[in-house]
């Protein structure tokens, strides 16, 4: 599968912005996280997909935010994840579920 490299950031827990570039196209999935893990910032994230097809539309995740790594798994198949900074880990550890939206820039 192919796999390109981005960020995950949120700034209340609540909400997130996943953002990758796949052949000079930016693509992002972003949406609403529940329960509300706190905020977390991955910098060095990668997304695994099959075809940039699978990068459209409105799709569920499930996943988990901490201690050390994000990892959201998107309903349609598309995984996006990554390790925590060393000063920004989330403690406890959480099992997410949400909603994301991608767009194109």
């Amino acid at each position: 599968m192919p796999s390109a490299n981005g960020s995950i950031v949120s700034h209340n827990g609540s909400k997130f912005v996943a953002t990758f570039i796949i052949d000079e196209i930016q693509y992002v999935y972003s949406g609403n996280v529940n329960p509300n893990p706190g905020a977390f910032n991955v910098t060095k994230a990668t997304l695994t997909y099959g075809s940039t097809a699978d990068l459209t539309g409105t799709h569920s995740f499930t996943g988990q935010v901490g201690i050390s790594k994000v990892t959201f798994n998107i309903r349609n198949g598309p995984v996006a994840g990554g390790p925590l900074p060393d000063n920004g880990h989330v403690d406890p550890a959480s099992t997410v579920d949400g909603s994301g939206t991608w767009t194109t820039a």
